[in-house]
């Protein structure tokens, strides 16, 4: 053996391997396999190089009390699918999340998250964390507990929450599913990007190729949703793309972070008046769900996404809660149920936004295919802003303010 052999054997050591069954694990869906996940974790954690942790095929009982830590350089593999159930007989803890992701270089990779209804959330990926990958993983039941004096009793509930000061997140593949909140005031989201306060926004946030549906309830309950970021706290940089969602109660998307690219997205509006309110609340809409996709920041492109179903939407893309700047919106497919004509229903509906593009959408069996509200000021609107637009099957095709009604670029 030479001198280079024995220096890359100091310096580059293989990662840890371990067989999460090997280390004692039963996987039969009755034994509480919790101590052995974390110490096999924290094994994998302090290895020099880090750790891959394999999870055979079967059901983990896992205890919701305590979130399986991941951090610096582990990676969960799941072979065949494993199911890890939070509910072990062993505590009647209410939980926070399944994993706490803290760290860089993480993986979990086709495993099944079943939160039982135990926790409120799948997945924390924590303040500082980069290159954490989530693929081929399904995250479901997560919900509130029912105990009033729980401190989760009102919390927000998400499959996957993503911190402030975050890069280089990707989510793929993977199903989100059944996330509901049940209490008072109740806010569900599929993914939550938030901008936690006194950080600097997550970027570089990748959501590619997944499905996610069943996010309730219709109060406050959307499948992805970047949260409003300071002023001046510059572009996210990332992307939602070709993920399809269906039974998304209130949106499909909402975007309030600016720079974020939505394309190739399929939103189907599952319900057609069964979407019923958890709570009364004073003004509720006629219409199915509120809208498809909701762009609240600046600097935000949708461009070739479908959105259909047997539905109605408020409106199926909008831009409001401005002034906003550089919104793009082209290519887009809308098509309400033709069947169901609701009034007061609108292909793209714009609030106060200046610097816009609306070209090449193709929108029918709406009320208004692209409306422009009161606030808004065209007089200084370029024609190619709103332009190659097919508008069929519609009330009305392009609604202006009233005080624009007779402005000759839009048409």
């Amino acid at each position: 053996m030479d001198c280079r052999t024995i220096i890359t054997r100091i310096w580059n050591p293989s990662p840890l391997t371990l067989n999460i069954k090997d280390a004692g694990a039963k996987g039969d869906g009755v034994t509480d396999d919790t101590a052995i996940f974390l110490e096999a974790l924290q094994e994998a954690a302090s290895h020099r190089n880090g750790g891959l942790v394999i999870i055979p095929p079967g059901i983990y009982r896992i205890d919701p009390k305590e979130a399986l830590p991941l951090s610096n350089n582990v990676h969960i593999q799941g072979m065949g699918q494993p199911i890890l159930r939070f509910d072990a007989q062993t505590s009647e803890h209410y939980g926070y999340e399944a994993f706490m992701v803290s760290g860089s270089n993480i993986t979990i990779d086709s495993i099944t998250i079943d939160g039982n209804k135990r926790l409120i959330r799948g997945v924390g990926i924590h303040t500082g964390s980069t290159d954490v990958k989530i693929v081929n993983t399904y995250i479901q039941n997560m919900s509130q507990p029912d105990d009033p004096q729980n401190p989760l009793y009102s919390a927000v509930v998400s499959g996957i929450m993503i911190y402030g000061h975050t890069e280089r997140i990707t989510i793929e593949r993977s199903h989100i599913t059944n996330i509901s909140a049940v209490n008072r005031e109740p806010v569900a989201r599929g993914i939550m990007v938030w901008s936690e306060p006194g950080q600097p926004i997550a970027r570089q946030i990748q959501i590619i190729g997944n499905t996610i549906s069943h996010i309730t309830p219709r109060e406050d309950a959307d499948g992805i949703f970047f949260d409003k970021s300071p002023s001046n706290s510059g572009l996210s940089d990332s992307l939602i793309d070709h993920n399809l969602f269906q039974y998304t109660a209130k949106r499909g998307i909402k975007i309030a972070m600016p720079g974020v690219t939505v394309s190739n997205n399929h939103i189907i509006n599952s319900y057609s008046g069964n979407n019923h309110y958890l709570f009364p609340v004073t003004d509720p809409l006629p219409q199915d769900m509120y809208s498809a996709i909701s762009i609240y920041a600046d600097h935000v492109t949708v461009s070739g996404n479908t959105i259909n179903g047997i539905g109605s939407y408020y409106s199926a893309i909008e831009a409001d809660l401005g002034p906003l700047k550089h919104i793009v919106i082209t290519d887009n497919s809308i098509s309400g149920d033709p069947n169901a004509m609701v009034p007061d229903t609108s292909g793209i509906r714009l609030g106060k936004v200046t610097d816009f593009l609306i070209t090449g959408n193709r929108i029918k069996y709406v009320d208004t295919g692209i409306l422009f509200q009161d606030e808004n000021d065209i007089s200084s609107i370029p024609e190619s802003s709103v332009a190659n637009n097919i508008l069929s099957d519609v009330g009305v095709g392009i609604r202006l303010p009233r005080e624009s009604e007779s402005h000759p670029k839009i048409r």
